[in-house]
């Protein structure tokens, strides 16, 4: 389960503590909702480096207008460019010859630009592109055996919806292929119906439940051009996963993740490439938990000495070096914080470059540290949120740095410190002339005193004092999502500017197991989803309503997917504190939805029949005390329509009162008209809210 909402990009609309004079005035509301009034220029973000300069590219979200500049690494000079065509017309190119492979599926170049693979029917096939010669390279794909193509689940949870499916992957010297092989006679087929035509539609999915027979997945190996298959010697019938394969770098073997089902056993498994053989590099345990789908997990040095292993199995995410036979070098980073990405491996300098929160939380800061381990270095400064793109070569970055007083701005530096130049301030001309809501970046100590709450806080424009203010709560929640920053967003809607006109307070909040307070505050929510995020979040309110004029009679707590169970559980087990909520495309009994998202964090429903039970919102109905708005769309694939009719038969059994909105032909998350009608019924649903006497 991803999160999932839908923004409209508008910079203007984000929030500052700033001081507003006599000359500041408010914008109409044709200026909110026509953009046509921008406080904030479109950032530039960077495309690529060269020897000699760094390329950056901006787009203005108004009329899709795209600027290109370079800065030259040694004089910072700014030049605007033209777009480059080279990389372009290589696209064209490949997308040419694609058109003339007939219901070719998930196309993919292979390195050295001489094939393309593709999936067919759920067979693997090749294009040689010199002679347009095409190699069928399975033969038994059917509508549940599935080569090359990823079953729903794997592409849900494990391989990740960007992959659309795709499940094979070219060796690094373009000679073969891996792939995965998936059998889902065994997984129960799903029902989804519409009501699109006279006679109705009708579509079926093959969907795990929690205790259903998962996919039986095998790792195959192909050469290019056909030939034999040889496959991974792992039972494929053993009730396990596999993650994202990794091309050893000389493309001579390959490594494959393994997870078994209770998820708190992962393997690192090498390959043999003629007979299949495998042999264990790595094995960890833990007592919770082991998420497979991070990635990338798994990065080779370029001498071909060893790897680095990304692991939270201390409590905290940090890297390991490795020898190439999986034999522990060192521990790269250790503390009580996480690393969130890896952006360089130095070898020749013995340096490693990492962002972190480790010394900010809530924001993210640049760090270097020795492959050893020592001599740990921060490279950013102050109390921003640095987004960083690294040289090719090391030795500059360019960070794009805020926070939620300050819009971004974005620099070039050297990696020892120097400042080459100021490359772009996004605050223009109009940023003095209008009034701003002032936002409050705050962190709550958790009632035991052991985890970090975040919250980002909107004020109303003009507050008077003693006057108390209706709430409004973005969540999403589940195991290591958060969701804030103290940043400047770009990606708001009108919606925030005129609610802070109108009055409303705004707040976006985490939760001790939202992945800030790293895998230790995960942990905590181990066969226990809902129980601690409402907690956490009922002591926010609880301050909020204390020191920041909130009023405890109006409070509206939204969001979606996760975030919709969130607020249905929020109105139902948290009914004391929470008044109002939205929720859409909701899970409403962990039972109702996919084996592997709900087995990783609940285990089965038979091996935790109480945390089933207690998390369900089902099972909390009656309590239901406030004012609900449920949506779903009816063709939800993911989170399906059932979790939502299933609450809202048992609300009727116990005469409680809701309201409901249905989206015909819409999947998990809505589409064009229909999210501008999903936009307004919640705008509605807000203002009712706000008007109550």
């Amino acid at each position: 389960m991803k999160q999932l909402f839908a923004t409209f990009a508008f910079s203007l609309f984000f929030f500052v503590n700033a001081g507003l004079s006599a000359q500041t005035k408010q914008l109409s509301e044709d200026e909110i909702w026509n953009q046509k009034i921008q406080i904030t220029d479109p950032v530039f973000s960077v495309t690529r480096w060269d020897n000699n300069n760094v390329y950056l590219s901006s787009v203005d979200m108004r009329d899709g207008n795209r600027k290109n500049i370079s800065v030259n690494l040694k004089t910072g000079k700014t030049s605007e460019i033209e777009n480059s065509s080279s990389r372009a017309e290589q696209k064209n190119e490949f997308r040419e010859i694609i058109k003339t492979i007939e219901n070719a599926v998930n196309p993919t170049v292979s390195p050295d630009s001489l094939y393309i693979a593709f999936t067919r029917e759920n067979d693997l096939y090749t294009f040689r592109i010199a002679d347009k010669k095409e190699t069928r390279l399975t033969f038994d794909g059917s509508d549940v055996i599935l080569n090359g193509y990823a079953s729903w689940v794997y592409m849900e949870e494990i391989l990740g919806r960007r992959g659309n499916y795709r499940a094979f992957w070219w060796s690094p010297d373009s000679k073969h292929i891996a792939f995965f092989r998936a059998d889902d006679s065994e997984v129960p087929l799903f029902t989804i119906t519409d009501s699109p035509t006279q006679n109705g539609y009708v579509e079926t999915l093959r969907y795990p439940k929690p205790g259903n027979p998962i996919p039986q997945v095998k790792t195959g190996i192909v050469k290019a051009d056909g030939g034999d298959i040889v496959w991974a010697s792992i039972d494929e019938k053993g009730n396990n996963y596999f993650g994202l394969p990794y091309w050893r770098p000389d493309g001579k073997a390959l490594w494959l993740q393994w997870l078994n089902r209770g998820q708190d056993n992962y393997k690192i498994f090498e390959i043999d490439m003629i007979s299949g053989a495998s042999r264990e590099l790595y094995n960890e345990t833990q007592s919770t938990w082991i998420s497979i789908d991070y990635e990338p997990r798994i990065r080779f040095l370029e001498s071909g000495k060893g790897f680095i292993l990304t692991s939270d199995k201390s409590g905290w995410n940090h890297l390991y070096l490795h020898d190439m036979n999986g034999k522990l070098i060192a521990p790269i980073t250790s503390g009580d914080y996480t690393v969130s990405n890896v952006l360089g491996i130095d070898e020749k300098a013995n340096t490693l470059y990492f962002t972190s929160s480790k010394d900010n939380f809530g924001h993210e800061d640049f760090y270097k540290i020795n492959l050893n381990g020592k001599n740990l270095q921060r490279l950013s400064f102050g109390d921003y949120t640095h987004r960083i793109s690294l040289s090719n070569d090391y030795k500059y970055f360019v960070t794009t740095y805020s926070n939620v007083k300050t819009p971004r701005i974005v620099e070039l530096y050297t990696t020892k410190g120097k400042r080459i130049a100021t490359i772009q301030n996004t605050k223009n001309e109009n940023f003095d002339l209008y009034e701003k809501p002032q936002t409050d970046y705050v962190v709550l100590k958790s009632d035991d005193g052991l985890f970090n709450l975040p919250m980002r806080v909107t004020y109303p424009i003009n507050m008077e004092k003693d006057k108390t203010y209706p709430v409004k709560i973005y969540v999403y929640g589940g195991p290591g999502n958060a969701v804030v920053r103290s940043d400047w967003a770009d990606n708001f809607s009108g919606d925030n500017y005129k609610f802070a006109q109108d009055g409303l307070i705004q707040v976006v909040m985490d939760h001790r197991g939202s992945g800030q307070n790293g895998k230790i505050g995960q942990n905590q929510m181990h066969r226990n989803l809902g129980y601690w995020e409402i907690k956490d979040y009922s002591q926010c309110v609880e301050w909020l309503v204390a020191n920041k004029q909130a009023n405890a009679e109006k409070i509206l707590i939204t969001g979606f997917s996760y975030g919709g169970y969130i607020t249905i559980y929020a109105l139902t087990y948290g009914a004391d504190v929470f008044t109002h909520g939205i929720a859409g495309g909701s899970v409403t009994d962990w039972s109702l939805y996919d084996a592997t998202y709900t087995e990783r964090f609940m285990d089965t429903p038979e091996e935790n029949p109480e945390g089933y039970k207690s998390s369900s919102v089902l099972t909390h109905a009656d309590k239901l005390q406030g004012k609900l708005m449920l949506t779903h769309g009816l063709l939800d694939e993911n989170v399906h329509a059932q979790n939502t009719f299933q609450l809202i038969s048992l609300m009727q059994e116990l005469n409680k009162t809701f309201e409901l909105m249905i989206y015909p032909e819409s999947r998990h998350g809505y589409r064009g008209k229909k999210n501008e009608h999903s936009r307004k019924i919640d705008r509605e649903f807000i203002y009712r809210m706000m008007n109550e006497e």
